[in-house]
């Protein structure tokens, strides 16, 4: 019997390593604000990496969250719709 892979597993594999690599650039970002930003203020009275690093960057990221969700991560039905058509 040859085993035949649900292409919901493809497309979940590839949403997991697309992730993993968003939160890893994401990562990058956010320690490279803090390392390498002066602490002079900047908004507020508050550090220089402190209001770009974790102020300015989660924005930015998250409105790039939303574009790679809209164009690379495709709506997968959660349900398996060829076993409740044999059932009925």
């Amino acid at each position: 019997m040859k085993f035949i892979e649900d292409p919901r597993i493809k497309i979940a594999r590839k949403t997991f390593a697309l992730s993993w690599i968003y939160f890893t650039i994401y990562l990058l970002v956010i320690m490279g604000c803090s390392y390498f930003l002066g602490i002079k203020p900047y908004l507020m009275g508050l550090p220089r990496w402190v209001a770009i690093g974790n102020i300015l960057v989660p924005i930015v990221f998250i409105l790039a969250l939303v574009f790679v969700i809209e164009k690379f991560i495709p709506d997968v039905p959660l349900t398996d719709d060829e076993d409740s058509e044999n059932k009925e």
